[in-house]
């Protein structure tokens, strides 16, 4: 028994004892040839990168040494809070940067570790463990893992709600649906309308819209009845639901949103003020400060952010956006560029 034990011992040591690949490693590309093409490298992550021979998995660091050995049938490239994840016989646990299996392989799935934790499945309910393996939540959701703000997305019932750090249900598993949060709100659904709660479980803007849109700046997209506007994160209504379409304001730097009615484009600012009237029938994104604008009659000119018609409006064939200083124009075969002034330049 002694001998056994003694062997075991050995063998083991043998399995995490870092040997090394020869091949070379290009700093520039972030890949390692290995000179043995029975080998494959996968791409690196952190200095670190999953290593195949064919039949078993491991880890190797930018030196081509063996990190996590060749004894699984699945690694993944690199380390996350000195937890790689492994897999043996279609379970899931994690090796350290030492090559030890420091939490067994006894998952069904698994997801990487942040802040300390991560999200495991055994049979068809999520739990949390901490970087030891103790469970931290225990297995009793149906979906998990998915955070933002420090708020993590569960299942339970067939309903969601949030976690927070601590593990503590504080958003109950009532809702239907339930998005990220963003600026301390998330979008959730009951029955078939949508409001905000915040990271409390409170209600703060009601259930009375069929879409809303995530928080952004303090202001988010509403619609109801394919009307859509904007509301601020109290839910007062400040641009009012009349628009048959809206932008983004983060489409260009100009602060403003492409709106529409009836066909027609304009544009708003995040006051809900209509900066440019919806009386054009194109609006583009705004480039270098201007944006082009078409009448229903064909004509072309080109706005600043304040509204301000800066270049006439003038029947062109074609019109483009401006770029580096210019913008390449038609009238009938003949296509030039214009300055900010309006005037033509080579």
């Amino acid at each position: 028994m002694k001998y056994l034990s003694v062997l075991f011992l050995f063998l083991s040591n043998c399995l995490l004892a870092q040997t090394k690949i020869a091949g070379t490693y290009d700093t520039k590309t972030q890949k390692f040839t290995p000179e043995d093409k029975n080998y494959n490298i996968q791409y690196f992550f952190k200095g670190y990168a999953s290593v195949t021979d064919g039949k078993s998995s491991g880890i190797i660091d930018s030196t081509g040494t063996v990190i996590v050995p060749l004894i699984y049938d699945m690694t993944v490239s690199g380390f996350t809070e000195n937890r790689a994840m492994v897999k043996k016989e279609n379970l899931y646990g994690f090796a350290n940067k030492s090559g030890k299996e420091v939490i067994p392989c006894i998952y069904d799935e698994a997801k990487g570790f942040s802040e300390g934790y991560a999200w495991v499945r055994k049979g068809e309910k999520w739990g949390r463990i901490d970087a030891s393996g103790k469970e931290s939540i225990p297995f009793m959701y149906e979906t998990a893992g998915f955070s933002s703000e420090g708020m993590t997305r569960v299942r339970k019932d067939g309903k969601f709600g949030t976690l927070n750090q601590k593990g503590q249900e504080v958003v109950p598993c009532i809702y239907d649906e339930i998005g990220f949060f963003k600026d301390g709100l998330a979008a959730a659904t009951k029955g078939s309308k949508r409001g905000y709660v915040d990271k409390t479980g409170k209600t703060v803007v009601p259930f009375i819209y069929d879409i809303a849109d995530d928080f952004k700046g303090g202001i988010a997209i509403v619609r109801n009845h394919n009307k859509c506007g904007l509301i601020d994160k109290t839910g007062k209504v400040i641009a009012p639901l009349i628009y048959d379409g809206m932008g983004s304001f983060d489409s260009d730097q100009s602060g403003l949103a492409r709106v529409q009615i009836d066909n027609k484009w304009g544009f708003i600012n995040k006051k809900g003020k209509e900066i440019v009237p919806c009386i054009y029938i194109k609006a583009n994104f705004f480039s270098e400060g201007l944006a082009l604008i078409v009448t229903d009659k064909g004509e072309s000119g080109y706005v600043d952010t304040t509204g301000k018609l800066i270049i006439p409006f003038t029947k062109y064939t074609r019109a483009e956006n401006f770029r580096n200083g210019k913008a390449e124009v038609r009238k009938g075969n003949d296509v030039f560029y214009i300055n900010k002034q309006g005037q033509t330049v080579n």
